[in-house]
Order: structure tokens, then sequence, then C-alpha cells
């Protein structure tokens, strides 16, 4: 009983912050006239989802510290490069764990990286995907790599790309709800990483003066953590907005899931 009395106190804190969360998203989509969603049933339904998934997500933290990828490595399709997930702020590893398992099943080979220590810059940050990145290249012999980067993750995969030890090593970049024009909600963040995503920082002005090419983002129109929620679409790139989807749950999501397999499937530009 003391243990289901935790599960339940965790779940009602998790609700009340994701009920805030999409409260000032709401009311900033509201103030800037823009319709991001069509019903209030359809919001609380989201709201309700969000919060199970993010309360998911925290049950299964712990995991992340664990590198489980060579688990799904044994049957892996050779035929297709490898995939690296990148995680957000203040997340870990354990967040992909339901996407990494789909996309192992349908044969790729699929890695990921924990992002540590959490408050550091994003270009710092960058360092541990680099890093990871020599790790796929001594296991798998393959030099180039699909990156997917779920919020500042697609920021970190961005840093990196940009970076001399990044060029040339990246296949394909496939973000999702990634504050590419930053977010409001940062400033009540910690950390460089954190200050680096309120919008208009020097270090989103630095880094969108060179997007990566063949950049394809992901992203909701009404996300409870990108506010506003058009700040996850990069410029010149290919967008692609779901309509209604929470932060975490876009990586649960069966229409995201379609997407990606399309892309990692696409025939190089």
């Amino acid at each position: 009983m003391i243990v289901l009395d935790i599960f339940l106190w965790i779940f009602i804190v998790v609700l009340i912050v994701t009920v805030n969360q999409f409260t000032l998203a709401i009311y900033d989509a509201l103030n800037a006239r823009t319709k991001p969603f069509t019903g209030g049933a359809a919001v609380a339904f989201e709201i309700l989802q969000e919060s199970f998934l993010m309360f998911v997500s925290v049950l299964t933290y712990v995991l992340g510290f664990i590198n489980y990828d060579a688990l799904f490595l044994r049957k892996s399709n050779t035929s297709h490069p490898p995939v690296l997930l990148v995680h957000g702020y203040m997340m870990n590893r354990a967040c992909f764990l339901f996407l990494q398992v789909r996309l192992a099943l349908a044969g790729y080979r699929v890695f990921t990286v924990n992002l540590y220590p959490p408050a550091l810059s994003i270009r710092e940050l960058s360092e541990r995907v680099a890093d990871k990145m020599d790790y796929i290249a001594d296991t798998t012999g393959e030099k180039q790599v699909y990156l997917v980067g779920h919020s500042m993750g697609g920021l970190v995969s961005r840093s990196y790309g940009n970076s001399p030890r990044g060029r040339g090593r990246i296949k394909g970049l496939i973000t999702i709800a990634s504050p590419h024009q930053g977010t409001k909600i940062a400033v009540l963040g910690i950390g460089k990483n954190a200050r680096e995503m309120v919008p208009g920082s020097d270090f989103l002005n630095e880094l969108n003066k060179n997007p990566f090419p063949g950049t394809y983002a992901l992203w909701s129109t009404l996300d409870n953590l990108i506010i506003p929620a058009g700040h996850a679409a990069l410029d010149g790139m290919e967008n692609d907005a779901l309509a209604l989807k929470g932060h975490i749950a876009l990586l649960y999501s069966a229409a995201v899931y379609r997407r990606i397999i399309a892309r990692l499937n696409a025939p190089a530009q």
C-alpha cells in the first residue's frame, strides 16, 4: 500500500505540472491569435495522456543509467545505417525505450547516449554525442549515422553536426519537438543549456546561421514545453507539424514512428 501511495502522489504531482504547462502553452497560443486545439475534450485527453507518459518516464528514469544498447543489436539489419537517439533536457536514454524497441524490431541498429552532467552547455553536451559516434564507428564500421534528437537533443545534434568532429558523420537528422527558435519556458530551467534555449539567445542565433542540411523537423501544434509551438520549426528545412501532441507523447506516437521509418528508408538525397 505504501508503494501504491507513493506512485499515486508522484502521478498527482506530474499531473499538476503538466496541467500548468499546457495552461501556459494555451494562454500563449491564444494571445498570439492562433488556434492550438479544436475542443476542450481533445485537450483534456492529451493532458491526461501526457501526464501518464511523463509518469512512466519518471518511473523508468533509473533504467537510463544502464547501457542496454547491446540487447537490440543482435538481429539488426546491416543494410541500414545505424541510428543514434539523443534525449532532451534533464532526461536520459530511458525516455527512448519504447521507440528504441520499435526501431530495433524493424531491423535497425539503434544506439542511445546520456548527456551528462545535465547542466552543461549544449556545445559541451555535443561532445557526448561525438564520443558515442566514435564508439558506433568502432563497433559497426559505419562512419555515417542517422541522428534522432528529441527536444534539446535536436539542438545538441545540430551543434555536433556543425563541429569539426561532426562534419560528414551525420547521414540524416530528425528532430522531434526541438526548440530551434527557443522556448519561453526555458527561463524556468537551470543550467547553461536552459539559458541557451531562451528565445533570442546568442547560442540559438549562432546555431541558426548554419542549419544542418536536410534536417527534418517534427513538432506539435500544441506542445506543453515548446512555447510557442511554432518555435520547433526550422526555417529553410522540411517541417512536419502534428496536431495536438504533448512533448513526451510524441515519442510514443504511431504517427511519429511512421514518419521516422519513412525518413530512414528514403533514398539518399
